[in-house]
């Protein structure tokens, strides 16, 4: 078994290759991006969500929610963090498709 050279994560995970230097895709990926300032790219994001904003519509945007934890979160962070008035759109065909907890993700969006 071969261990990551920095994290200690094993070559059990499938399709998991370490680079040549015995580190895990994760670590390469930190490394590459561990220089990025956050806090500029963040006031990137936010200029470009001031383009979208319009006193004069109910909604500045649209986002396909699954009533999943990542799509609750994103609608969420959207309208907290971005301030944003996102038109949260649906689709679940065929029905049996939308989980019991899903269904209450999205009433707890609604409400």
């Amino acid at each position: 078994m071969k261990y990551c050279t920095e994290c200690l994560q094993t070559d059990t995970r499938p399709n998991i290759k370490f680079s040549p230097s015995g580190t895990c895709p994760a670590c390469d990926y930190f490394e590459l991006h561990k220089d990025i300032d956050w806090d500029e790219r963040s006031q990137i994001l936010l200029d470009l969500a001031d383009q979208y904003r319009n006193s004069s519509a109910q909604y500045d945007c649209i986002i396909g929610v699954s009533g999943g934890k990542d799509s609750f979160r994103q609608a969420i962070w959207i309208r907290d963090f971005l301030k944003l008035r996102p038109l949260l759109v649906t689709v679940t065909y065929p029905p049996h498709q939308l989980t019991n907890i899903g269904a209450d993700n999205i009433s707890a969006l609604i409400e």
